[in-house]
């Protein structure tokens, strides 16, 4: 299993503040099944102005230490960036997660669509994938993906009831028969989505937090998770690891064992990411029809 975002870095953000936590954060990684690990600290105008070099510096003396403590585990260099009216200062000189062409980023709570836009397809033309950090704890991402998917399923809606019209007796699949109505999954009450929302660039892949899946983000960013998950939206799952403290509260391996996909999510390799790769829906999402 690959980590594709993680604070294990040392002092460079809001992640580990020394070594030896990172080390900590690492035995629970390792421990829980991961291989390979990308260390993905802020990149964000104002608080974490972080070059790539550092980063790339940072992920070759941390791995020393690993290696000296006989922790096997591979660290890739990486950065999380956040897609503000800054990003496009540090969009020359970005970079990936390790050999992949995935950029991770994030967008601010109170996040501008437009900029939001125009930053992905920044990413886009500079020959990278977006891969979008915890949609389901973002609202913007969140919304914009709901209604996404409710403009959809009203398509594949009126494309299945003339189907039907031509061949009443066509199979279904296994996740429509349990839920025929799932095209329109109801809306939550706390929130009503808005069709306003620009659309995302459909290269864009998403990555859920496993935390979300916990409850260690509380009851509607789980909520929202289960939601996401059902409609197929991500490719990847990462811990978003920031302290050895939450380690435990994050890395429940059970979950893997009742939600086989959430391990199917976990071994997203990033293959796909890299230039002049084919998406399919092998390599992610998809997996609503499968429920």
């Amino acid at each position: 299993m690959i980590d594709f975002h993680s604070h294990i870095l040392p002092s460079l953000d809001d992640g580990a503040v020394t070594i030896d936590e990172s080390i900590a954060m690492s035995k629970a990684l390792a421990s829980f099944g991961y291989q390979a690990v990308c260390c993905t600290p802020h990149c964000i105008k104002g608080y974490y102005e972080l070059t790539p070099q550092k980063v790339r510096e940072a992920t070759l003396m941390l791995q020393a230490d690993l290696d000296n403590a006989e922790i096997r585990l591979e660290l890739w260099p990486g950065m999380e960036y956040m897609l503000d009216e800054y990003f496009a200062g540090f969009a020359d000189d970005l970079l990936p997660l390790g050999d992949t062409g995935l950029i991770l980023c994030e967008a601010p709570q109170q996040a501008h669509p437009g900029v939001v836009q125009e930053s992905l397809k920044l990413i886009i033309e500079k020959g990278y994938v977006p891969l979008i950090a915890h949609p389901e704890r973002t609202e913007h991402f969140y919304r914009t993906l709901r209604s996404r998917d409710t403009e959809q399923g009203e398509h594949r809606h009126e494309e299945r009831g003339t189907q039907e019209e031509e061949n009443p007796q066509g199979s279904r699949s296994f996740f429509r028969r349990l839920w025929p109505f799932a095209s329109h999954v109801p809306r939550p009450m706390d929130q009503e989505l808005s069709t306003s929302d620009i659309a995302l660039p459909e290269t864009c892949l998403f990555q859920a937090n496993l935390g979300s899946f916990t409850g260690f983000y509380g009851e509607l960013v789980q909520r929202r998770a289960y939601e996401l998950l059902k409609l197929g939206v991500y490719s990847a799952l990462a811990s978003d690891l920031h302290d050895g403290a939450s380690a435990a509260k994050v890395l429940v391996s059970d979950k893997f064992a009742t939600n086989p996909f959430l391990k199917k999510l976990a071994e997203f390799d990033g293959s796909t990411s890299k230039p002049g790769a084919t998406h399919s829906e092998d390599a992610g999402g998809g997996q609503g029809e499968l429920f």
